[in-house]
């Protein structure tokens, strides 16, 4: 109700609140949030300032249950958000991250893993790169859990090879100083099997017999 003069109370709903009702109803239906409270909070902020909504795109049933809260329908939804601009900083993942109902703890590993300290600025790729490695338990999990989160092609889940390396190396840099053996026959490998395919790469490809483990 809103009082439009003294004595004199407006009880008309505006027109458009049922629609904006419908949609949040559908949105929060698809997107399953842990915390209702404050996905809501960042879904309406979202709305009001124009930007990317934390909305997935369908609902994942069962829904996957990870200590991270990370899921491919999630990962998807943090990379529409955060990949906009040049750069991330912790605020931002924080807020994005608590609305999707990822651990705080993970957000932090991912930005500390990713180079981040107080006051920094990351590229978006390498927390996304770290994100996907603390909800796997390998690092072929985590480039498929990677290529869900990336691909424009919801079948066959394909990705750009290059795009998908760079990732790879991130995750392998990580553990290794330098390149090991293993893992520059896995790059030749993929380089090759993506030239025949267009420069793409699908999750099927990690798992071929002829893959070398990654």
């Amino acid at each position: 109700m809103v009082v439009v003069a003294e004595g004199v109370v407006d009880t008309r709903v505006p027109a458009p609140l049922p629609s904006i009702l419908r949609e949040y109803t559908k949105a929060a239906i698809r997107t399953q949030p842990r915390d209702l409270l404050a996905w809501s909070c960042a879904y309406f902020k979202a709305m009001t300032q124009g930007s990317v909504p934390p909305v997935k795109d369908r609902l994942e049933f069962p829904i996957p249950e990870t200590e991270s809260g990370i899921s491919p329908g999630v990962l998807r939804v943090l990379h529409r958000q955060l990949r906009i601009g040049d750069s991330v900083q912790w605020e931002q993942l924080r807020e994005c991250c608590e609305a999707m109902g990822v651990a705080e703890e993970t957000a932090q590993d991912a930005w500390q893993r990713a180079g981040g300290s107080d006051g920094a600025s990351l590229e978006w790729d390498h927390i996304l790169s770290h994100l996907a490695a603390l909800s796997s338990h390998s690092n072929m999990q985590a480039l498929q859990l990677l290529m869900a989160a990336l691909t424009d092609d919801p079948v066959t889940k394909k990705v750009d090879c290059s795009s998908l390396l760079d990732h790879y190396r991130r995750l392998h840099t990580h553990t290794n100083i330098t390149p090991t053996e293993q893992f520059t026959e896995a790059v030749t490998y993929l380089n090759d099997l993506a030239s025949f395919q267009g420069g793409y790469l699908t999750p099927k490809d990690l798992t071929r017999s002829s893959c070398p483990t990654l």
